[in-house]
């Protein structure tokens, strides 16, 4: 009992110092980013404008992916509040499943670990998706958009401008993006070429592609965004029609996937010894973890089979 105790405030302290070193690595990273833009601004003089070491690079690189990644979604989330968050569940997994599920603390230290971040990374791939998608569904409208401003004579950068006053959401966001880069002195290509790299979607591609060989051949931009516009569109339809085709496969993995569990309630309710082998027993939980794992892998090969890449 002792030495299980020693073992549990032993993990504790353990992430507690994990909690600490984390905060305390964001602080800096953020001390670090507001040293750059006081070093950048023009009353600090040229002298001051190297950038940051190597070696400060590479210490901060991760947290720079974090944050790269965390500006991909519509989470409201800085950098510290995340790793908060992910250390207070880690706290909170470790003593859940000492205390609730009698795991040895050396045993549930890892678990309490790697449970908080793969959470939070399936989170974070979710709402990249579910950004990306929202993007991709308001860009030809926005192309729309566009297309007009060039068509009234308005310039680049005022025509990124009316987008961004008509736009809301993900689109509003990237193209406002745009818009401050152009207005710094960047070109529209090398604006675009970013935008792509951020949102990484077939149709952003397509736009940056288009828009940089029209400056580079020169032709009438207000019509490539037109027909651009009415692609996206036609592409999108195309693909609704794909994912209507496909429900009947993604009904069957759902009827087929949760069949075994209404059998299972079904049986709990009319006899409940019946099944106590599957918890009661090592064998039964043994053969209950691999007939959940074929269902999951089962749904996953259907889920695939059934979807269509258009």
């Amino acid at each position: 009992m002792i030495l299980g105790l020693m073992f549990f405030g032993a993990g504790l302290l353990v992430l507690a110092a994990l909690l600490l070193c984390l905060i305390i690595s964001a602080d800096r990273q953020r001390r670090s980013h507001r040293a750059r833009l006081a070093r950048l601004r023009p009353d600090a003089g040229m002298a001051k404008t190297a950038t940051p070491d190597k070696k400060n690079r590479e210490r901060h690189s991760l947290f720079v992916h974090i944050e790269a990644q965390l500006r991909r979604t519509n989470l409201r989330l800085s950098l510290t509040e995340l790793l908060v968050q992910l250390s207070l569940g880690m706290l909170f997994v470790y003593a859940i499943s000492v205390l609730a599920f009698g795991l040895h603390p050396v045993l549930a230290l890892p678990i309490a670990i790697a449970t908080p971040l793969l959470l939070a990374a399936f989170v974070v791939h979710i709402a990249q998706n579910s950004y990306r998608a929202a993007f991709t569904a308001d860009l030809p409208e926005a192309l729309d958009v566009f297309a007009r401003g060039l068509r009234a004579g308005r310039p680049v950068s005022d025509s990124l401008g009316i987008v961004v006053e008509t736009s809301k959401g993900p689109t509003q966001r990237e193209f406002s993006r745009c818009h401050d880069e152009i207005c710094m002195g960047e070109t529209l290509v090398t604006s675009l070429s970013r935008l792509q790299a951020r949102v990484g979607t077939p149709e952003v591609s397509f736009f940056s592609v288009a828009t940089s060989l029209q400056a580079e051949t020169g032709g009438n931009m207000i019509e490539t965004m037109e027909n651009l516009a009415h692609q996206l569109r036609e592409r999108r339809k195309l693909r609704k029609k794909a994912h209507a085709l496909s429900s009947e496969a993604r009904a069957s993995a759902l009827i087929l996937a949760s069949l075994p569990f209404a059998v299972a309630l079904a049986i709990a309710v009319l006899n409940a010894d019946y099944l106590a082998p599957l918890y009661a027993d090592h064998r039964g939980r043994i053969m209950a973890g691999a007939a959940i794992g074929s269902i999951g892998l089962g749904m996953f090969i259907m889920r695939r089979m059934g979807k269509l890449d258009v």
